[in-house]
């Protein structure tokens, strides 16, 4: 419960706890406006909150992650053959839990800018718990010099449009995201999550623009920053030899700007070929067989 805590914090509960009964109060009255408010419906029952039963909710939560049932109801069943305890112990009873996740909320849908506007973030619903945890990740993580960064994956099969469909994987659908680890940990220090084409800016996605906003922060301190080849390039090299940080990457030989007699020569086993490149020759090419 420390460890959970770093991350997750006790301000962090009392947003959700906030932005939850929010939320409620909206949707109730936006159905009494509406006409539409059914007697017995999960919003005409509904009770505020308490701070404690959101503790408890996302402690049911966490255990329904480790044991996968079927579906929601199979979570509370008293059938010997897919019974387990735990739900029902914590002190929450079904139908307040699915009460609760019915108005479960993150952040202010009032305050939230239109598809298409200046200032819209396809992230809002769930940007407050992203920069949390990514400030919290930045306060915990012990850096040493060596970093990597690579995609990573959350399996989703929500309605989102920037939810990408890869197949051949395990998790088809899923949200992509780039991290900036410390590689000797394996402890995040940065995270990017794509959100698909950006409105006003075509740059934003390109391997040249996550590098750099990934590494933001670590710039000028030192460390060396591992790659794959979707994000290396002597662009992305050059320039973060110029804020004094380090790189080494694997390279596709056909990439923009790239030195075509590097790669002229076959190599044998064994055999290295190395090459100074970029415009401030502070990096090089060396190819290995």
């Amino acid at each position: 419960m420390d460890i959970f805590e770093i991350f997750f914090s006790p301000e962090m509960f009392k947003h959700v706890h906030k932005e939850t009964n929010r939320y409620a109060k909206q949707q109730i009255n936006k159905k009494k406006q509406e006409g539409s408010l059914s007697p017995k419906s999960v919003f005409a029952l509904w009770n505020t909150v308490s701070l404690q039963e959101i503790k408890k909710f996302f402690a049911i939560i966490m255990h329904m992650s480790m044991l996968h049932k079927s579906s929601l109801w199979n979570y509370r069943s008293s059938r010997l053959i897919i019974h387990t305890p735990y739900a029902a112990s914590v002190g929450m009873s079904r139908d307040r839990f699915l009460a609760i996740l019915t108005m479960f909320h993150l952040n202010n849908n009032n305050a939230k800018t239109a598809t298409g506007q200046p200032g819209y973030d396809p992230l809002f619903k769930i940007g407050p718990v992203i920069d949390t945890l990514i400030t919290k990740f930045q306060d915990v993580c012990t850096l040493e010099e060596q970093l990597t960064i690579d995609e990573a994956i959350c399996p989703f099969r929500g309605r989102i449009f920037f939810c990408v469909y890869i197949k051949g994987k395990p998790h088809k659908y899923r949200m992509k995201m780039f991290e900036l680890c410390e590689a000797k940990s394996g402890c995040v220090y940065n995270l990017d999550v794509y959100t698909g084409a950006h409105p006003t800016n075509s740059e934003h996605n390109t391997a040249f623009s996550v590098v750099d906003r990934l590494c933001d922060k670590i710039k000028g301190k030192g460390h060396c920053v591992y790659m794959d080849r979707w994000f290396s390039s002597p662009k992305i090299f050059d320039h973060l030899w110029g804020c004094k940080t380090k790189a080494v990457g694997t390279v596709m030989s056909n990439r923009k700007e790239m030195p075509k007699q590097a790669f002229s020569e076959k190599l044998k086993k064994g055999e290295k070929n190395i090459m100074p490149m970029g415009s401030l020759l502070g990096h090089q090419v060396e190819r290995h067989s």
